[in-house]
């Protein structure tokens, strides 16, 4: 072969090689936008889900002290939260209905029915708190279980997350949803429990269990939670209403046989949703924070993309 077309060969195989590197490249790229692309539908999703959470948090504490207090309490209220919840869910169902949800994993849309299938039955609820004919467990049980569904979504954008970095973020979110999960738990208990004057059966056990699974997932948000965040978490907590709910919580436990607590449900209602707004204040600092985190992730693909 001569020199010339050895040198055509050399070229021809440079250029060859340089040609599947640049579809390896582009290939590889155009996954990542995918990827990111996902991402932030399920941020948004993630963000959704938690306002929604929120409502369903405070309507489930609600419930509880109409019932406990036998319709003497909270009935103003209500209604009106009622509407508020019923608001935010169709807020996540035009949006979820945006979603080609046949480009996400199955798991996705089990998760999804699932919880549409135990929010198709809050009028039955309803009605059954309404004329007091539901108890304060069957009634808690009820929207507990649906929040758990709204968790498992939530956690599984994390399991669907394509960085590190993200994995981290999203698994802190989560463990944190977790624990204000348990403080909405918290004040459904003891708004029942309040209202009638008396742990119901069962009631304390779960009581003290849900103080000692809040403290758990904190500890696991706070040891993947950046500085900034643990900062601004700290600073959220150091609150004299923290030193108010810690009050009732000790009369509850010292008077947890003979009951006669001597304390307003629609006061302990108020009081820690005054910690729960300002663990939903964290909260929105958190998504404000995944939102920066994947705009970052999404600029640092742009260029890799652009440098090759």
């Amino acid at each position: 072969m001569s020199i010339k077309n050895k040198l055509k060969l050399i070229a021809g195989m440079v250029i060859s090689f340089a040609l599947i590197i640049m579809a390896i490249t582009l290939n590889k790229s155009l996954h990542e936008k995918t990827a990111i692309e996902q991402a932030k539908h399920l941020n948004i999703l993630s963000q959704k889900l938690s306002l929604l959470i929120h409502e369903t948090q405070k309507e489930r504490g609600m419930s509880a002290g109409f019932i406990g207090s036998k319709g003497k309490k909270f009935s103003d209220a209500l209604p009106k939260q009622r509407v508020l919840m019923s608001k935010k869910n169709t807020e996540l169902d035009n949006y979820t209905a945006t979603l080609d949800l046949n480009s996400f994993p199955q798991e996705l849309k089990n998760e999804l029915l699932a919880f549409n299938e135990d929010m198709s039955r809050v009028n039955q609820i309803r009605s059954q708190v309404d004329s007091l004919s539901i108890s304060v467990k069957d009634e808690v049980t009820y929207y507990t279980k649906m929040n758990k569904k709204i968790l498992n979504i939530v956690a599984l954008t994390a399991k669907l997350a394509d960085t590190q970095k993200l994995v981290k973020a999203l698994d802190a979110y989560t463990n944190f949803l977790k624990s204000k999960e348990r403080v909405g738990i918290e004040r459904a208990v003891l708004s029942g429990t309040f209202g009638a004057d008396k742990f119901g059966n069962g009631m304390f056990a779960k009581f003290i269990t849900l103080i000692a699974e809040q403290n758990a997932y904190m500890d696991s948000f706070l040891s993947m939670a950046t500085t900034k965040t643990k900062e601004f978490y700290k600073k959220k907590m150091n609150s004299p209403v923290i030193g108010e709910v810690n009050k009732m919580r000790d009369i509850a436990k010292a008077k947890a046989n003979e009951g006669n607590f001597g304390i307003d449900s629609v006061v302990w209602f108020k009081t820690i949703s005054k910690k729960i707004n300002l663990l939903k204040q964290v909260d929105d600092e958190l998504a404000r924070q995944n939102s920066i985190l994947l705009k970052e992730i999404e600029e640092s693909s742009k260029q890799k993309l652009l440098q090759h």
